[in-house]
């Protein structure tokens, strides 16, 4: 990181941030204590190392409730709210929990059963299938599973605010999801602060590992990039700031309590690269601009010259004509015909065998 900062006036300095060490706020969502930075010129900064548990659900409060809306023949519905319970799951577990809470919530008595794929017998699609059975079906005229944009979508293997239809097969409705069922839920997480300033959604960092790791356990990520990564440091921010934990959908990842750690480097950058790149510019500018200055008084000099076309009609200091002539070969090579001598020399007869 050398060639990056300016060590004229300072030398960077590396702050340790941990949730736990909070005025204000929760693990995800928080104040930090006050930092002396000193009498600086810092204008960077950059995340350096973070330590983040994977505490949060895969089926987290406020995300967890979607809509069976059933209709009888007439076309009257019947929605109810599937509250799906806060915590981890599987596809196994999960596919029990709403089997249960379906069964249990419908207004027509039916039986709902959802299934995996038989490993045994079928390739994994990663997909649910929903099945309503029972002896009230035929009173039955629609089922619809709906979410919104805070439903266990992803979850499930659905889109946001969708409406999904059952339809009728084999004597009972069907419902295959749409996608494959993402149960990591959250696949990458930003760092978002006020520290920063001109930054996308006043983004630090970006954590696309996340997704990679066990629930339980602890995502590491490390700083790979310093030039690419470095934010512009909010200097009017003074010297506690605010840092949220975010998934892709802007949404706050609930650690449920358990704190996270990181650091950041606040430095002043070297900005001799960039003096560098602008003389270069200026030095080729410089250099086309005689290119094409020496090109436009070429041109200048052949439009006011009386002798160009004398120029044009020599070569080497001999007329066209006289070049043409100067370019014959001095022994004429004469095409090989029988009958005919070369030079005027007498044709050479052979015996008759």
């Amino acid at each position: 990181m050398s060639s990056l900062y300016d060590g004229s006036f300072n030398s960077p300095l590396v702050v340790n941030f941990n949730s736990k060490d909070r005025i204000a706020g929760t693990n995800s969502n928080f104040v930090s204590n006050p930092i002396d930075l000193g009498i600086n010129k810092f204008d960077s900064v950059c995340l350096v190392q973070a330590s983040i548990p994977k505490s949060y659900y895969n089926m987290p409060t406020n995300f967890n409730e979607f809509i069976l809306r059933e209709a009888d023949q007439n076309g009257v519905y019947f929605p109810v709210t599937i509250t799906i319970p806060v915590g981890s799951y599987n596809k196994l577990n999960l596919a029990n929990k709403l089997s249960a809470l379906m069964t249990a919530s419908s207004n027509f008595s039916l039986t709902y059963s959802v299934t995996n794929p038989n490993v045994n017998t079928e390739p994994d699609t990663f997909k649910f299938t929903f099945t309503a059975s029972g002896v009230n079906l035929p009173s039955v005229g629609g089922i619809s599973l709906i979410f919104d944009d805070t439903s266990p979508f992803r979850q499930l293997g659905f889109e946001a605010s969708s409406t999904n239809n059952f339809i009728l097969s084999g004597g009972n409705f069907v419902l295959l999801s749409a996608n494959a069922l993402n149960l990591s839920f959250i696949l990458r997480a930003f760092i978002k602060t006020n520290l920063v300033q001109n930054a996308n959604d006043s983004i630090l960092e970006e954590i696309l590992s996340l997704g990679s790791y066990p629930t339980s356990s602890l995502c590491y990520y490390q700083q790979y990039d310093f030039n690419m990564n470095t934010r512009e440091f909010n200097q009017t921010s003074i010297n506690s700031w605010n840092f949220v934990l975010v998934d892709s959908f802007d949404q706050e990842i609930d650690l449920n309590g358990v704190s996270w750690a990181f650091s950041i480097v606040f430095y002043t950058r070297n900005r001799v690269h960039e003096l560098h790149k602008t003389e270069l510019q200026i030095i080729n500018e410089e250099r086309l601009f005689k290119i094409e200055k020496e090109q436009q008084n070429l041109k200048e000099t052949f439009k006011s010259d009386d002798r160009v076309e004398e120029k044009l009609t020599t070569f080497n200091g001999l007329q066209i004509s006289d070049t043409k002539k100067a370019l014959e070969p001095i022994f004429p090579v004469y095409p090989f015909t029988a009958g005919l001598s070369y030079l005027n020399e007498p044709e050479i007869k052979y015996p008759q065998k």
